[in-house]
């Protein structure tokens, strides 16, 4: 067996994906265009479908508990919210920056070999899911005392 078919072989099997032949390119630098919206969506429902809806489970975990502890008293430790919530308000200014971060993050994931995004979507849900566990302790915390 040839060695470099053997190397090549192993990149194929690699978690992720991986590229199929000598030629082909593990990376791609294409320049993302306007059209590719629609197709950047369709990847990511038909992609990492499990990883972006554990992504917007933590958003919405971390959006819906800041705003109830924010009802109920406590204070928003976010310097970014801080800065905009005068501008927006509290549901505006969460809104706006988790757009911001998901925009950020679909163009990454689409920029990124199809063996790597899986870390996309899970370096955005892993703050967002923290974030929304320690608004729900500090709220039960609260309450219950």
């Amino acid at each position: 067996m040839d060695a470099t078919r053997y190397v090549v072989s192993q990149v194929d099997t690699l978690p992720f994906g991986g590229c199929s032949s000598v030629g082909s390119s593990i990376m791609s630098h294409e320049i993302p265009r306007a059209g590719m919206i629609q197709e950047l969506l369709s990847d990511v429902v038909h992609g990492d479908h499990g990883l972006w809806l554990v992504t917007m489970l933590a958003l919405v975990l971390d959006v819906l508990t800041t705003l109830y502890g924010l009802g109920q008293g406590l204070t928003e430790l976010n310097p970014v919210v801080i800065k905009l919530i005068p501008s927006f308000g509290p549901v505006g200014s969460l809104l706006l920056l988790k757009l911001v971060v998901l925009a950020v993050a679909l163009v990454a994931w689409e920029m990124l070999p199809t063996r790597y995004r899986a870390a996309i979507p899970i370096s955005v849900a892993v703050p967002w899911g923290v974030a929304g566990l320690m608004n729900t302790q500090l709220i039960l915390v609260t309450i219950f005392g």
